[in-house]
């Protein structure tokens, strides 16, 4: 993002949420880039999904736990729709995972995004992905 801001490459590929994110952090005046999305449907429109799991090797299997519960209450799904809430003030620009909490940043509604019918299982671990991106020159 900071590089496409400055000029020094033509476009970069990222998650929505990174450019709002930016606008918040140095000021939307200073944001030069702008934000194009890939047509309904482009093989390339996706939704990128954040997982958390607890090891089975864990020495805190119960601590772990409360954590993931936390991270899936309302409470937490607040924390990151609602931008400058979190204990730090943080600005998150995610999507809320509860449905009953709505994003308070300016990202296109989740209801609206059309993205392709690709389903994370079909992606893969991501390698391909990466080798491709880095024979670009992308990574």
């Amino acid at each position: 993002m900071a590089d496409v801001n400055k000029g020094a490459v033509a476009f970069g590929i990222i998650n929505q949420y990174y450019y709002y994110r930016m606008q918040a952090e140095i000021g939307a005046s200073k944001v030069t880039a702008k934000i194009a999305h890939l047509a309904p449907r482009d093989p390339g429109y996706v939704i990128d999904v954040s997982g958390a799991a607890v090891l089975k090797a864990s020495k805190h299997q119960a601590e772990a736990q409360k954590f993931l519960a936390f991270m899936v209450s309302k409470q937490a799904q607040e924390i990151i729709g609602t931008p400058g809430t979190g204990p730090d003030q943080s600005i998150s620009f995610e999507y809320p995972l509860d449905s009953g909490v709505t994003t308070k940043a300016p990202e296109t509604p989740f209801s609206q995004l059309q993205p392709s019918s690709i389903t994370i299982a079909d992606l893969g671990t991501g390698a391909t992905a990466i080798s491709l991106m880095r024979e670009a020159g992308l990574l």
